[in-house]
C-alpha cells in the first residue's frame, strides 16, 4: 500500500504540482481545500479532497486522521497557526513520526527579521523544530515560475534595485524535491537549501522570460515609491504587499548559503523556458 500524504493548500500556486508530483510517484494524496470544484479541476480525481478551513482544527483533525505525510502550502500570514495545530494535533495523537515537510524561503535568516512573512517563517521552522515532529524544511530560492507576477497589462516591471542576484529554481524541480523527501529517511529532521543551477539577477531573469514568452516587451525597474504610489491609486491590497514584498528584496537580504550540488541536476532558466513554450 503506497503512503498516504495530505497536502494543505493543494490548489494553490506551490501546493498544486506538489500534489501532482506525489501522484506521479505512487503517492495517494490528500488534500485539504477550500473550494472542491476548484481542486477537482485543477488536481483530478485522483486526489481525495477533504473541504474546509485550514483554520478549524476539527477539519485538521479529520484531515489529518490516516495519513503518513503532511505537506504545508499556505499563505505565508497562515503558516505559523498551521504549523503549530498540525504540529499539536500529531503530537496529542501520539505521531510524532508522521513526517511534516514545509516551505520556508532563501532569506529567512535570523540577520532578516522584521519584514513580515520572513518573521512568520522563522516561527514556523522554530515551532517544527521545536514540536518533537518528525520535519523537513524547506529554503527554496526564487521561482522561476514567479516571473509571471512581474508582467502586466503589457508591461514587465521590477520594483526597486534589485541588485542581488538569485538561483532561480523551477516550481517542478522544488516539487520533485518534496517529493523525494517524503521518500527517504535521510530528509528527516533536515533543513535543505535549494537552489537552481545558476546566479541572475532579477531583472535579467525577466527579460529573459519576456524575450522568451512576450516578444517585444522590455523589462523596466521602477522606485518602491512609485509602487506604493501606484498600489494606493488602485486601492489594491495585493500590489501593497507586493510592493512591500520587493521593498524588501530591494536591501539584498541574507540568503541561505548554497550547499554545494543542492542544484546541479536541475532546469536552467533557459531550459525552464523550453517548457513554458511547449505548453
Amino acid at each position: 500500500m503506497s503512503k498516504t500524504i495530505l497536502v494543505i493548500g493543494a490548489a494553490g500556486f506551490v501546493g498544486d504540482p506538489i500534489a501532482k508530483q506525489l501522484l506521479a510517484d505512487g503517492f495517494s494524496v490528500r488534500a485539504l481545500v477550500r473550494n472542491a470544484d476548484k481542486a477537482r479541476q485543477m488536481l483530478g480525481s485522483q486526489v481525495e479532497l477533504v473541504v474546509g478551513d485550514f483554520s478549524d482544527k476539527a477539519t485538521l483533525e479529520k484531515a489529518l486522521t490516516g495519513v503518513d505525510s503532511v505537506n504545508l502550502s499556505v499563505p505565508w500570514q497562515f503558516e505559523v497557526a498551521v504549523a503549530r495545530d498540525v504540529t499539536a494535533i500529531l503530537a496529542a495523537q501520539g505521531r510524532k513520526n508522521v513526517r511534516v515537510t514545509y516551505i520556508s524561503g532563501t532569506t529567512a535568516q535570523p540577520e532578516n527579521r522584521g519584514y513580515a512573512m520572513i518573521d512568520e517563517k522563522l516561527k514556523a521552522e522554530e515551532i517544527l523544530t521545536k514540536s518533537g515532529v518528525a520535519y523537513t524544511i524547506f529554503r527554496p530560492s526564487w521561482f522561476m515560475d514567479a516571473l509571471g507576477l512581474f508582467v502586466r497589462d503589457g508591461r514587465a516591471t521590477v520594483f526597486g534595485k534589485q541588485n542581488q542576484p538569485y538561483y532561480f529554481l523551477s516550481l517542478a524541480d522544488f516539487a520533485r524535491a518534496v517529493s523525494q523527501a517524503h521518500q527517504t529517511e535521510a530528509a528527516a529532521s533536515r533543513t535543505v537549501i535549494l537552489n537552481g543551477p545558476e546566479s541572475i539577477l532579477m531583472m535579467d531573469a525577466l527579460q529573459k522570460y519576456c524575450d522568451a514568452l512576450h516578444p517585444g516587451i522590455k523589462a523596466a525597474s521602477m522606485p518602491i515609491w512609485f509602487g506604493k504610489m501606484l498600489a494606493m491609486m488602485m486601492k489594491s491590497a495585493e500590489m501593497k504587499d507586493f510592493v512591500e514584498m520587493m521593498a524588501y528584496f530591494e536591501k539584498s537580504p541574507k540568503v541561505s548559503a548554497p550547499t554545494g550540488a543542492e542544484g546541479s541536476r536541475r532546469m536552467t532558466l533557459e531550459a525552464w523556458l523550453k517548457t513554458q513554450k511547449k505548453g
